[in-house]
């Protein structure tokens, strides 16, 4: 391995080493209002959204429908398990109609 990659690699380690670490203590010291703790509280669902939406429409039809069925299924049942399966079968369904 050459010298520059094994610098880069260990300071990348080192940076993420550091903000794991940092982000707790960090944390404590921002006073937080409702608004910011409503807007933090949904932000795993938009990283994951925002993630998530180029996969789906890249991939075809079947699958843009089949997740579009699963997204209802989790907002009308609010049950995970429910809409993994729902999304399942829907993308099984949908590519032998499409």
């Amino acid at each position: 391995m050459q010298t520059d990659s094994l610098i880069a690699i260990v300071g990348m380690a080192l940076v993420t080493y550091l903000t794991r670490i940092g982000g707790p203590p960090l944390v404590r010291l921002v006073r937080g209002n409702r608004r910011m703790e409503a807007c933090l509280a949904r932000l795993p669902g938009s990283i994951l959204a925002a993630l998530l939406a180029p996969l789906v429409f890249a991939v075809g039809p079947a699958e843009a429908a089949a997740s579009a069925v699963t997204l209802l299924v989790s907002v009308k049942f609010r049950s995970m398990p429910l809409a993994l399966v729902a999304g399942v079968w829907a993308v099984v369904i949908f590519r032998h109609m499409i």
